[in-house]
């Protein structure tokens, strides 16, 4: 009973100290506007109990974030696959868990106290559902905003970089005014997922518009806004 009690208790640390290794710590150099990409990926954490998120920052301020449906093993899916598409963001290694659904888990004094005041009232912000949200393109006259335009550049390095992986595409998103813009990646080329990956970046946009409509401006390098 003992030897076993041992056991247990010996793979219980081992689990802890795996989630801990992957846990980043420092000064980051948080980009632009940020609250509001924190804010979105909270508003998903607050209302997709079914999935597992986490938060991958670079100190350099690139980062992704990742949502795995299903139990506990979900999670280490999610870090690993969040971790990944942070550093293609990042152009090298370095990322790290930055937040564990809505727990902040880096090491940093100098993490903005805005982001943990989000936390708490994330059970009270306005969520926009990708399954409520309609897919279309984009259509009629537009130019894209001074931001916009930059947010597309940075997607189009992040396409040249990934493009040659196996299922792997983009989405941007825009709102009508050519201001707003929300950026989804898919890993995987399932007809059930792609729907999904659109949706999401179509909602990503709404949310920092307002909860106004956006539509599909490009599939990965493709401009598809008619």
């Amino acid at each position: 009973m003992k030897k076993l009690l041992g056991i247990v208790v010996l793979g219980l640390l081992l689990s802890v100290n795996a989630y801990a290794a992957n846990e980043g710590s420092g000064p980051i150099e948080f980009p632009p506007k940020f609250e509001k990409r924190f804010k979105d990926y909270l508003g998903h954490v607050a209302n997709k109990k079914q999935y597992k998120f986490a938060f991958a920052f670079h100190p350099d301020g690139a980062n992704d974030w990742q949502a795995i449906r299903g139990g506990s093993g979900s999670l280490k899916v999610a870090e690993k696959k969040a971790i990944r598409a942070c550093n293609k963001k990042a152009k090298k290694k370095g990322c790290k868990i930055f937040a564990r659904g809505e727990k902040i888990v880096w090491n940093s004094d100098t993490i903005p106290s805005t982001l943990y005041t989000l936390i708490e009232v994330s059970g009270s912000f306005d969520y926009i559902d990708w399954k409520e949200v309609s897919i279309e393109i984009g259509k009629g006259p537009i130019t894209l905003s001074k931001d916009a335009a930059k947010k597309f550049e940075e997607y189009l390095e992040i396409y040249e970089n990934n493009k040659d992986e196996k299922g792997w595409s983009i989405y941007f998103a825009v709102s009508p005014d050519g201001k707003i813009t929300g950026d989804f990646e898919a890993s995987s080329s399932g007809k059930k997922n792609i729907k999904m990956v659109k949706a999401m970046a179509i909602a990503e946009c709404m949310s920092n518009n307002k909860k106004n409509k956006c539509y599909l401006y490009a599939i990965n390098d493709e401009v598809v806004w008619k």
